[in-house]
């Protein structure tokens, strides 16, 4: 009897372990995954206003589907956020957003390990063009946008991968 309490502690580690491996093994496919916070001081906001907090999560809905969640807070306190499902098909996915009343849809393409390049439309007009970009240390990501069909200046915001 006094052996059931061994199995179960090597049954227990020899999950832990896998689930750790496993989890590894995800992030390691996609560095993307995760949650990043927003650098305000190596962040370009072109013409538009910064806002004083942004974390941008990135999740694994498995099947080659993903997930993404945007959060900021401006000046006055006010949370602004989208959300969507995507993956690197360049299939077009609607964007559900806090503050807009049209759903803009999104694309995604996979260029390589540690770039993705995106495009944001809205009634069939491109709003926005991206970039991101992973460091080799997955430590930073880098996401640059262009916004060809507006006055508003181009953006390269810079996030700090959160230790979870």
């Amino acid at each position: 009897m006094k052996r059931r309490p061994a199995v179960i502690l090597v049954m227990l580690s020899a999950a832990l372990f896998y689930m750790t491996t496993s989890a590894y093994a995800a992030e390691s496919e996609n560095p993307f995954l995760g949650t990043w916070d927003i650098d305000l001081q190596q962040s370009q906001f072109g013409s538009a206003t910064p806002p004083v907090s942004m974390s941008r999560t990135y999740a694994d809905l498995g099947d080659g589907n993903y997930m993404y969640l945007v959060v900021s807070t401006d000046e006055q306190g006010a949370l602004s956020g989208s959300s969507a499902s995507y993956s690197y098909s360049g299939e077009q996915y609607p964007i559900a957003s806090l503050d807009q009343l049209e759903a803009p849809r999104i694309s995604y393409r996979r260029i390589n390990d540690a770039t993705v390049e995106y495009t944001v439309r809205l009634g069939g007009e491109i709003q926005s063009i991206g970039a991101k970009f992973i460091s080799p240390n997955y430590s930073k990501l880098q996401i640059a946008i262009q916004y060809p069909n507006s006055d508003q200046e181009d953006q390269i915001l810079v996030f700090n991968k959160r230790n979870n």
